[in-house]
């Protein structure tokens, strides 16, 4: 016994290239009608909204309804931009129609929503506007903020947190806590942009050097000997974008070194001010001791 057949609409190529065809044809139409009847303008929005909700329809019958109206909407613009009033009337009724029943839905929507309980916000919700927050307060630099290369502080106020060393593509940073400011993000973000605009523009020379090459030895067949040479200026222009790229590396190198020589400063003071407080928390238990 053969089994039937789901015939799937939006699956079909031959249906999607009919639905865009209708689609098409219909803004097309529209495009016209702004010009020769703008008070029909409106349609457009009107059509958009349709082919979006009716996109996922999966019923042979409700596509082949929605096609038909399609096609009929099509003959009424067409009618409506060759100037029948009739049909401009009655699409500008079916537009009217159509607002208001967008209109009646908001109002609607609006009093449910007004009478709903208002949720809590979730733990998730309040942390993400809590970073929100935090990230409107970094977007600038603090004028008060000390050089992170200042560290270790000699007197903390609480538990020390000892920095982590972090390689952002070739960028060192030190990460104190999370989230992240925002400032320092877009200082990351613009030195790894620098950097990779310098290493696109020394592939580019690399490729142009053979390219000056032949225009010399063209040069040579046709004027002669010349002390300035493609070959040479562009050369140039490569050791100069080499040699830039060359100092960020080696700047972000030593960088790196002596942000870990914080990071290593600031582990041995978290050390001592524990075991110090490790030993002061181990005093008083003594001396509550013996007064009991």
């Amino acid at each position: 016994m053969m089994k039937h057949r789901v015939f799937v609409p939006k699956s079909s190529s031959v249906h999607r290239f009919a639905c865009l065809a209708l689609y098409r044809a219909l803004l097309r139409q529209c495009n016209q009608i702004s010009s020769t009847a703008p008070k029909l303008s409106a349609a457009e929005s009107h059509i958009r909204d349709r082919f979006r909700r009716y996109k996922d329809l999966q019923s042979p019958s409700q596509t082949a309804n929605a096609l038909k109206a399609g096609y009929e909407g099509l003959d009424l613009l067409h009618s409506a931009v060759q100037g029948n009033e009739k049909d401009s009337g009655f699409l500008q009724s079916i537009l009217s129609h159509a607002e208001s029943a967008k209109e009646t839905k908001r109002t609607v929507q609006a009093a449910i929503a007004e009478r709903l309980p208002v949720k809590p916000p979730t733990r998730k919700q309040l942390k993400a506007q809590e970073n929100r927050r935090l990230q409107e307060m970094t977007a600038r630099r603090h004028p008060d903020t000390t050089p992170i290369l200042s560290r270790p502080r000699p007197v903390v106020s609480g538990r020390r947190h000892v920095p982590f060393l972090v390689n952002a593509c070739g960028v060192p940073f030190l990460r104190i806590k999370k989230p992240q400011p925002l400032n320092l993000s877009r200082v990351i973000h613009r030195k790894i942009v620098q950097r990779w605009r310098l290493v696109q523009h020394r592939e580019r020379l690399m490729h142009e050097l053979y390219f000056a090459e032949d225009e010399d030895d063209w040069d040579s067949l046709t004027i002669g000997f010349e002390q300035e040479t493609w070959y040479n200026a562009v050369r140039d222009s490569y050791d100069d974008t080499v040699n830039k790229i060359q100092a960020i590396d080696d700047k972000n190198i030593a960088r790196s070194e002596a942000m870990w020589e914080v990071v290593l400063a600031e582990r041995e003071m978290a050390i001592k001010e524990k075991l110090a407080t490790e030993e002061n928390q181990a005093a008083k238990k003594g001396q509550f001791s013996a007064a009991t």
